[in-house]
């Protein structure tokens, strides 16, 4: 009986290993010339941005041109909500100030319609790149999905 116990808890050992490197496989880009930085940290206190929403700047100290978002955007270009700049000017400053606790952060893309991902920012984190990148759509993600 014991030896059967055993066996038992060691086949729940090893799926309960495989769930998790299952989990662990999903893909979340963080492209050169970024800098992530956590909720408290200098960079993002200086990035003002409403709490549940998430918003980028085409500067990096936050000082002006803010776009935002409350929910995901398949197209900063045309409506619901238009980031005007966003055609000619890159992204410089990310703040992610989402609160819901089905997701974990915001995948941001290249692309309209998300597609090519840019970069995933955590929840309460920031996001910095001197140069910038022109981005196009934005979307909330679970932990387990990709962007």
């Amino acid at each position: 009986m014991l030896a059967v116990l055993f066996i038992l808890a060691t086949a729940m050992t090893s799926l309960v290993g495989t769930a998790t490197a299952s989990s662990a496989t999903t893909t979340r880009p963080t492209s050169s010339g970024w800098t992530l930085s956590a909720g408290s940290d200098v960079s993002a206190q200086a990035l003002s941005c409403t709490s549940g929403n998430v918003c980028v700047w085409p500067v990096t100290d936050g000082s002006s041109s803010r776009c935002s978002w409350s929910n995901a955007d398949n197209d900063w270009r045309s409506t619901p909500v238009t980031c005007s700049w966003s055609s000619s000017r890159p992204v410089k400053a990310i703040y992610n100030r989402g609160t819901s606790t089905a997701y974990d952060g915001v995948c941001l893309y290249r692309g309209a319609n998300y597609t090519s991902p840019e970069i995933w920012v955590p929840q309460g984190a920031s996001a910095i790149n001197s140069t910038g990148v022109i981005l196009r759509s934005h979307r909330w993600v679970r932990p387990s999905d990709p962007c």
